[in-house]
Order: structure tokens, then C-alpha cells, then sequence
């Protein structure tokens, strides 16, 4: 399964015309584009313990909310991770959400819907369904945000090819393609 995600992965990377080095927030304007409507990305000050972040899909654009009191590592993981929750949703039927065993306590619903008023509180319900690592869709997405960091992390040290054209071609002749791995 893994291999098979890695591949999709590069896929979909290469698909959105994202090269190395990584750009989050071009990532996500890449894929906004591909789903025509903006991903909005908002740091905020999140409850903790609680999610470090939040994928909010309204009308006209899907919000991305991530924990302001991080280190932009850890930012860009949490971003990473809720793009995985879009990228999987796109391959998913419409389907009705149906209530599970993971059923969020109706203050969480309250304090997040205080925290942020224009959400209304059964979005924040069904948002929160996802935060268990118990669910196999999690644990998939987390390892979408895991598996970009670490090849970008790799690629982002990698000398870029050179701006001859006679060295690049001799780059590319010896299998230099500085693409996803």
C-alpha cells in the first residue's frame, strides 16, 4: 500500500506541475486551480490539546486552518496533511456523511464554533470525525504529509542542475532528473 501511495503521490505532484524544492503554499495554489477554487491557508491560535488543524471546504473555496504556535516544519506538515484530506476526497464518491462510533462531545463543537463563529457547528461535527488515528483515512493522510516532507527535505539540499544547456544535457544523459523520488 505504501508503494502504491508513493506513487500516486509523485503522480500528483508531477500532474500539478510541482518541482523541487517544495513550495506549500504553490502546492496549494496548484491544486486550488486543478479543483477550481482557491484553498485558503490561515495560521491560527488552535486549542491545545486538540487539532492542529482543520480542512474546512465551504461553498466557494476550501480554508485550511493551521496551529499559529508551531515551527513552520511542523506548519507545513499540518498543511500537508489536510491537502492529503482534499486529495483523498477527490477520488471519493458524494456520499452523505453518516454518524460513527468516533462521535465528537458537543463542547468541542461549541468551543470550536465559538473559537470560529462563521462555521456552523455540524461542519465542525463532521470535520472532527476525522480526528482519530484510528481511521484508516488519517493514517493515510498523515503519511501523505510525511512522505512530502521527508523527499522534499532530501531535495531541497540537492545542488539545482545547471544552467548550461551542454552540463544540463549531460545531467540528464546520466540520469540527474531532480524530480520527486
Amino acid at each position: 500500500m505504501e508503494k502504491d501511495l508513493h506513487r500516486r503521490i509523485r503522480r500528483e505532484l508531477q500532474d500539478l506541475g510541482i518541482h523541487p524544492p517544495l513550495d506549500v503554499e504553490e502546492l496549494c495554489r496548484a491544486l486550488g486551480e486543478r479543483r477550481g477554487r482557491p484553498i485558503v491557508l490561515r495560521a491560527a491560535p488552535l486549542e491545545k490539546p486538540g487539532p492542529s488543524g482543520l480542512w474546512v471546504d465551504v461553498a466557494d473555496m476550501d480554508v485550511i486552518l493551521y496551529q499559529r504556535e508551531t515551527t513552520r516544519l511542523h506548519q507545513e506538515h499540518i498543511i500537508l496533511h489536510e491537502v492529503g484530506h482534499i486529495l483523498v476526497s477527490e477520488d471519493e464518491p458524494e456520499s452523505e456523511d453518516v454518524a460513527d462510533d468516533h462521535e465528537p462531545a458537543d463542547d468541542f463543537v461549541e468551543g470550536w464554533a465559538t473559537m470560529i463563529p462563521v462555521l456552523d457547528p455540524e461542519m465542525i461535527r463532521r470535520v472532527a470525525r476525522r480526528c482519530s488515528y484510528e481511521d484508516g483515512e488519517e493514517c493515510e493522510v498523515e503519511l501523505v504529509a510525511t512522505i512530502i516532507l521527508e523527499w522534499s527535505s532530501v531535495l531541497d539540499g540537492v545542488t539545482p542542475m545547471s544552467e548550461d544547456p551542454s552540463l544540463r544535457r549531460v545531467e540528464s544523459a546520466l540520469g540527474d532528473r531532480r524530480g520527486w523520488l
